[in-house]
């Protein structure tokens, strides 16, 4: 089980009551846009994927939430699916420049070694590009069961619920695992999460449905229900 202990000074700045506090104008877009900036800088260069050891095509597009692998092929102009290089960089359907887009793809796979540690690590922030907000998210459950959540409910680690900062309570949440396709829908009940760099704590049952407990923490694509 993962214990998340919130920290003082963020529980202080977050358990303040929010009671008689209007967020009418706080847009849904603008919200997820602070929570983006939270997680990591948005990339600059169109959202793509460096090619991994034992990677085809159908994998790569269930790991990133593509129902069609057909859709990247087309995309970045490969005749033969089959014949995917560890290194080559695809560039992810919906990116912009869509007409230089196979040019760009051949020219990264040129020059994609030697520095295909830094593609990697930048590679789920340019993901977040494609739909939605890529947020890091954690979850609560058996050591908070029964609890008092922010909506003033018990606390279920079963229901499909979900804490942030600021959204407004009862805010319903699409979210999705890129890492295994998984997906769950939540409703906002709760304040937190209370651990820095974080921005959404998720109840255990959720955690299960999209299948990172054992993980603990996790990339998720966030959306508007």
């Amino acid at each position: 089980m993962i214990a998340l202990i919130p920290q003082i000074e963020s529980s202080l700045a977050y358990l303040r009551p929010e009671a008689g506090v209007s967020q009418s104008q706080d847009s849904f877009a603008e919200v997820l846009k602070a929570a983006s900036a939270q997680a990591s800088p948005q990339p600059a260069a169109p959202p793509q994927y460096v090619v991994q050891k034992g990677d085809n095509l159908s994998e790569i597009a269930k790991k990133l939430g593509y129902s069609d692998p057909r859709e990247l092929a087309r995309v970045n102009g490969l005749k033969n699916a089959n014949l995917l290089q560890v290194g080559q960089v695809l560039n992810l359907p919906g990116s912009e420049g869509g007409k230089q887009e196979a040019a760009t793809t051949a020219i990264a796979a040129k020059g994609s070694r030697g520095r295909n540690n830094s593609a990697v690590a930048v590679q789920e922030k340019q993901v977040a590009a494609r739909a939605g907000t890529l947020v890091t998210a954690s979850w609560y459950g058996a050591n908070h069961a029964g609890k008092r959540m922010a909506n003033g409910q018990p606390f279920d680690m079963y229901a499909d619920t979900a804490a942030h900062r600021s959204l407004p309570m009862g805010t319903k949440l699409q979210l999705t695992n890129p890492a295994n396709g998984r997906t769950a829908t939540v409703e906002v009940t709760d304040r937190g999460p209370f651990i820095r760099g974080r921005n959404l704590d998720v109840s255990y049952g959720v955690a299960r449905k999209l299948g990172m407990v054992e993980q603990g923490v996790a990339k998720l694509r966030m959306d508007k229900s």
